[in-house]
């Protein structure tokens, strides 16, 4: 062990041996104090009116660790035994007795230690119930009915150690010293209170103790609860337990001499006015303390209540976030200051207002939307809608609305609206979705000639075949092929015949003019036309045009018999039933085209119509 911690082990013991010190002094002198008070009333027949010592130990074991109980036990036994011998007790009855006594303090310390030793705080509901039942209430009785036993077994022992003497007195001593004591060691006394306010207050519940007790004629004693009440409000819990020993004390002593309120009681028995007297400070006790423990409630809630809003307020004006809250209806009772930065608009601008001052009136229906499923109670999701700035444009906004209730009754009384500025995002996406529409629509599209492959063919061939079934209406597809194509390309080069190719697909292009009509490069030199809600005359019409068309262009072909760039097309038209396959229109259509090449080149052939039903 080093110099510094043998330094430290010193201090500690001397420190230590104060304290023993001290508490031994304080505890002669109140022993000494409650002898006076008490041996008086055990004169004329009462009872023990108020016994501090063992509630003061039982506050000193409460502030100390528990392998320091031992010691402080010892010094409150040996007390207690001094007095017991000089009231000229035998013996083995002062042993007894002051056994009882610290067998009380350890049994009400050993039960309350783990509730109120971290923290002592009397004014927590839970540390006072503690005390009230263990200290007040288990303690004593345990302790005054092994003082009673003693009656039977040691005759020595005098009358006054009974029940009824032992353990209402106890009681009270704890009550009252015990919260006296914590108050003044853990916590500062009286706070917020100066000197002369706290002298004043305690002289005058003096000079009114005196003037209730000292008198015999009125019933007054109801007049030292209002002051007793004063106190507590002032001086809190300290002020509370000192007024109750003043009010014991002197109390005491005038009700032993026969004065006060209480000698108006003709019983004809001292113990009858001091058991009323017990009564009435027990009475007092319960009172303030459950007023100290309603009004430390209230205190404490309002420094949650404070600490909760005042953090709100730092993370609402904080946060880039705009936070609202609205009654049930909408209307908004705050919004944070970051509606400024997103919108434009101060907060005093928008506070008592409706959605309806700023949402885009195509999203109204969606917000309200929004608003009746979140009262209702039902899954809630953001909602993304506009917003109006205050300079009359537009930013996209993300809603995320809960509903908040009322603590007490639990019933929803508003919304908590947190709104993001999502206009980048939604920018972001509006970008993506169409970069995403043009890989589509380039995944859709043939590379040499620009019109529409053969995937969106086929698709586009699906879904009309499916309604061409569900309406029964007719369907009309036009295969379309180069003549002497092969011919062209070994003449002029497979350029000339890629440029071939797209200038035959602008010109049929040019011809079909119906949005839901399709033109496609089927393959190599063929292309395909869909015609929706077209009869046979309808597609040999469009046919023919797209031929002639075609060689109008006028582009030179040595290798043909026409001496320019022709087509020829086959057509096929279905009225549809149920369950067919579009393969038959594309089949025909594909036979018709062959029924062309094979009769000369540069020519419709049309497929007979007919209808396919289920």
């Amino acid at each position: 062990m080093g110099i510094g911690s043998l330094n430290e082990t010193v201090e500690d013991r001397g420190s230590s041996l104060w304290r023993l010190t001290t508490v031994a002094l304080v505890l002669v002198c109140l022993g000494y104090a409650a002898l006076l008070l008490n041996i008086r009333s055990w004169d004329n027949g009462g009872v023990t009116i108020l016994w501090p010592s063992n509630g003061l130990l039982l506050g000193v074991l409460l502030c100390s660790r528990r392998r320091q109980w031992a010691a402080y036990l010892v010094v409150g036994f040996a007390v207690d035994l001094g007095l017991n011998l000089a009231l000229t007790f035998a013996p083995w009855t002062s042993v007894y007795l002051a056994g009882c006594n610290m067998l009380e303090v350890g049994i009400a310390a050993a039960l309350m230690y783990r509730t109120i030793s971290p923290n002592p705080d009397l004014t927590q509901r839970r540390q006072l119930m503690s005390l009230l039942l263990f200290g007040v209430v288990l303690a004593p009785a345990i302790a005054s009915a092994l003082a009673q036993l003693s009656i039977s077994n040691l005759h020595a022992v005098p009358r006054f150690t009974a029940a009824r003497h032992w353990f209402v007195a106890d009681a009270l001593g704890i009550a009252v010293m015990t919260p006296l004591y914590l108050s003044f060691r853990q916590r500062e006394q009286f706070p917020g209170r100066s000197r002369l306010e706290v002298a004043g207050l305690l002289t005058l519940l003096v000079v009114a103790a005196l003037g209730v007790f000292w008198q015999t004629r009125f019933p007054l004693l109801f007049l030292l609860l209002p002051v007793l009440l004063l106190l507590g409000a002032r001086l809190r819990l300290a002020g509370s337990a000192l007024g109750l020993l003043i009010v014991s004390i002197i109390g005491g002593y005038l009700t032993i001499r026969g004065q006060g309120p209480i000698a108006l009681v003709h019983s004809g028995s001292s113990m009858t006015g001091d058991l009323l007297l017990q009564f009435f400070v027990a009475v007092s006790m319960l009172v303030l303390y459950v007023v100290e423990v309603v009004i430390a409630e209230r205190e404490r809630l309002q420094v949650n209540l404070k600490s909760s809003e005042t953090l709100f307020r730092l993370l609402a004006e904080a946060s880039n976030d705009v936070i609202v809250l609205s009654d049930l209806s909408g209307a908004r009772r705050y919004i944070s200051p970051a509606v400024t930065t997103v919108l434009g608009w101060e907060p005093g601008e928008l506070v008592g207002h409706t959605h309806l001052q700023i949402v885009h009136p195509d999203d109204l229906a969606a917000v309200e939307a929004l608003m009746r499923a979140c009262r209702e109670g039902g899954p809630v999701e953001a909602l993304i809608y506009r917003c109006a700035r205050k300079d009359g444009s537009y930013v996209w906004m993300e809603a995320s609305m809960r509903l908040y209730h009322d603590e007490t009754t639990w019933e929803p009384i508003g919304f908590v609206n947190v709104v993001r500025d999502v206009t980048a995002r939604k920018t972001a996406e509006e970008e993506l979705n169409r970069a995403f529409r043009l890989v589509e629509n380039l995944a859709m599209a043939d590379g040499l000639t620009g019109v529409a492959n053969r995937r969106r063919f086929e698709e586009k061939m699906d879904n009309e075949w499916r309604r061409a079934m569900r309406d029964r209406s007719p369907l009309s597809v036009l295969m379309i092929d180069v003549d002497h194509f092969k011919p062209y390309n070994d003449l002029y080069g497979h350029v000339m015949g890629d440029s071939c190719l797209r200038q035959v697909a602008v010109a049929a292009q040019e011809v079909i003019h119906r949005s839901s009509d399709l033109f496609a490069r089927y393959g190599g030199e063929e292309f395909v036309a869909v015609l929706p809600n077209t009869d046979s005359s309808g597609a040999q019409l469009v046919a023919e045009q797209i031929r002639r068309t075609v060689e109008m262009l006028g582009l030179p072909h040595s290798g043909s018999p026409s001496g320019v760039v022709t087509v020829s097309i086959g057509c096929a038209t279905k009225t549809l039933g149920y369950d067919s396959a579009s393969t038959v229109l594309v089949d025909e259509a594909d036979q018709a085209l062959y029924q062309a090449k094979s009769a000369g080149r540069n020519r419709v052939e049309v497929a007979a119509a007919s209808t396919i039903s289920s």
